[in-house]
Order: C-alpha cells, then structure tokens, then sequence
C-alpha cells in the first residue's frame, strides 16, 4: 500500500489531468494568431526578426545598416531597394547570417592560429 491519499495529492492529480487536456487545446489556439514573418522585410522588421537589441533593450537596425553597406567582396547583407524602402528578403538573410556566423568563426580562429603561432586544422592531418 503506498499510505493515505491525501487532498493535496488529489488536486496535483486533478490539475495534471486538466493541464494534459487543455494544454494542446490552448496551445494550438495561440498559434492560429501567430502570423510568420512576412517573405520580403523592412530594416525594422529584419531587425525585429533578429532579435537585434542595443545595450538598452531597444530594438536597433543599425547593425544591418552597416552589413547591407559592406564592399561587395566584404560580403554585404543582400538586399533590394523597392521604391525608398530596401526590402530583405528572409531566407536570403538567413542564409547569409549564417554563413557569416562561419565567417567569423574562421576569422576568430586564424586570428587566434596567429597569435599563439599554432594551427589547430595541422593536428590530425
């Protein structure tokens, strides 16, 4: 016998079984109002998207201001001017943050095979 059930026990047991239920219910209720994000962008929204914050929390576009005005052998942010606005395409952004993220992970690690005169891709060649 696992000893007396208690009023406790019977509510955690109530309330698990009424998460278990309603849960999937609510859950799929908040994603009918969740729009995705739009396939061409603004700075703003790209920002948005990004999660681009200063130190303050405020959302900021300047960073992708800087990246869209790079030389075009520096790899610039892709980009189309549609009137006055430049609009971002969202899967040409993605794809290319995430080959810079590869870029500057190769940078960081040259700069570091420089300074300590090592090569880390000659260990196990």
């Amino acid at each position: 016998m696992n000893g007396p059930i208690t009023i406790e026990a019977l509510i955690n047991q109530h309330i698990s079984r009424q998460l278990e239920e309603k849960l999937p219910m609510v859950v799929a209720e908040q994603l009918r109002h969740v729009k995705p994000p739009p396939d061409w962008m603004t700075e703003t929204q790209l920002a948005e998207y990004w999660q681009l914050r200063n130190r303050e929390g405020e959302l900021t576009a300047e960073s992708i201001r800087k990246w869209t005005s790079r030389p075009e052998g520096e790899h610039p942010l892709p980009c189309a001017n549609m009137g006055d606005l430049r609009r971002y395409n969202r899967e040409e952004a993605d794809q290319w943050a995430r080959a810079e993220a590869v870029r500057q992970r190769t940078l960081r690690v040259e700069k570091r095979q420089a300074r300590t005169g090592t090569n880390l891709h000659a260990v196990g060649e």
